[in-house]
């Protein structure tokens, strides 16, 4: 039962502290929302302006008008991975699992070299209990940013959670050895050397 409590501490650490779209050059998502409204008056066919809105209405907790708006920006420019995965993000949020592995799929097919990209859509793997989908892009995470230790976290959490305890051990040392203060390798590796007794 207590590992049961600690993994769904995890994944709420992880699904709740995931990435938030930033800003380039506002210090607030009212900025922000000001100048893209400006923008979308100004040329109603501006992707970005749409992007950056539906930014700053994620950052405000309005994730139905976030989808909206991202949704509008990928409509008029389909190239664009950071909508997707912004858009991902939000479904995320919204517990539309399926629908967030979608758009970080599509991210990742138009920019394959964003760790973030693979890192996110792991998170939802995990979601969907799809560990052998997670160890894989974990892997690539840790092959794109080998001394992020994240990536060798939520491997290693992968990994606990498909019971390949050795493996997850040697994850939640990596990602310490990376980072000693990370507090949830920590917990990770204090849960599996306890399961292994």
């Amino acid at each position: 039962m207590r590992a049961i409590k600690i993994i769904f501490t995890f994944l709420f650490v992880i699904v709740l502290s995931g990435v938030s779209p930033a800003y380039a050059k506002h210090k607030s998502p009212e900025s922000a929302m000001l100048e893209a409204n400006r923008a979308i008056e100004a040329n109603p066919k501006d992707a970005k302006a749409y992007y950056n809105r539906g930014t700053a209405y994620y950052n405000q907790g309005d994730y139905e008008a976030a989808v909206k708006d991202l949704s509008t920006s990928i409509s008029l420019e389909s190239k664009a991975p950071d909508a997707y995965f912004n858009r991902g993000l939000t479904f995320r949020r919204q517990h539309k699992i399926n629908e967030a592995i979608a758009d970080f799929s599509k991210a990742i097919e138009l920019y394959p070299k964003q760790a973030g990209y693979y890192f996110e859509r792991c998170n939802a793997l995990i979601a969907k209990n799809n560990y052998d989908g997670a160890i894989a892009d974990c892997s690539e995470v840790i092959r794109l940013s080998p001394k992020d230790a994240a990536g060798y976290f939520l491997r290693g959490l992968a990994y606990f959670l498909k019971n390949d305890l050795d493996k997850a051990l040697a994850d939640s040392d990596k990602a310490l050895e990376l980072n000693p203060k990370y507090a949830e390798a920590q917990r990770l590796k204090t849960e599996i050397l306890e399961k292994k007794k």
